[in-house]
């Protein structure tokens, strides 16, 4: 049987037609690189610039083989937006819930069933937000990451019950490394696998709504006001 390669050889033409393929097997590669690149920054910069969302995620680290896991509820329609982190720790629930709504800031808490929420600052809410940074450090890291990723493959996925587009990359990227990332088409993270230090964590959607109201940030306990000290002076 004359294969092709066969044919090609008996021709003459073996090395010239091998180094052209090859010539454009690698720009075929570069250009699909490239081009997956391209979308990722795409998405990355739609979820940087804040999408209407309501999303539960999944949080698992490990940390020298200690395994934590964590709920997150984040719901965004800029400038509103709530947080939520709950754990259980030795049979005990915790909830934290930062609320920034209408020009304000609310901290919540819930400990076994003791729940209230307190009138805060803008400047402790963003502390109080400060564990769900990897979720937007993420995406603003990759809006403009074509000199510290390389994707390593791309696929679709449903995750959620949302279709995802998925990059597994090697970056320098803090927050990322090399791991995974994953954002539906309005730009909505749907999942971040890291491995970095040592320490691998997942955060992955089980939930996502962009049907957001006036009601996702109402406080969900009764609000403690603290009595106001009057300070004497001499």
């Amino acid at each position: 049987m004359l294969t092709v390669a066969r044919w090609v050889m008996l021709r003459g033409f073996a090395v010239p037609l091998a180094v052209s393929l090859l010539a454009l097997l690698a720009a075929c590669d570069g250009g699909g690189d490239d081009e997956a690149l391209r979308d990722l920054e795409s998405l990355a910069s739609e979820a940087a610039e804040g999408v209407v969302a309501k999303v539960t995620y999944k949080v698992t680290s490990d940390v020298d083989g200690r395994v934590v896991e964590q709920e997150w509820v984040v719901v965004q329609r800029l400038p509103d937006s709530r947080f939520e982190l709950s754990s259980t720790e030795d049979v005990l629930l915790f909830r934290t819930i930062i609320i920034s709504s209408g020009g304000k800031s609310f901290l919540c808490f819930s400990i076994s069933g003791e729940e209230s929420c307190l009138v805060t600052s803008a400047q402790e809410a963003e502390v109080g937000k400060a564990p769900f940074d990897p979720i937007f450090d993420i995406s603003r890291e990759l809006a403009g990451a074509a000199e510290d990723v390389d994707i390593v493959d791309r696929s679709q996925r449903r995750i959620a019950g949302v279709d995802a587009s998925c990059f597994k990359v090697r970056s320098d990227i803090s927050v990322l490394g090399d791991g995974e990332v994953c954002f539906s088409a309005e730009g909505i993270l749907l999942l971040l696998r890291s491995e970095l230090d040592n320490v691998s964590s997942t955060i992955e959607a089980t939930s996502v709504s962009t049907d957001v109201t006036d009601e996702d940030f109402e406080l969900p306990y009764e609000l403690f006001e603290l009595p106001e000290f009057e300070i004497p002076t001499q």
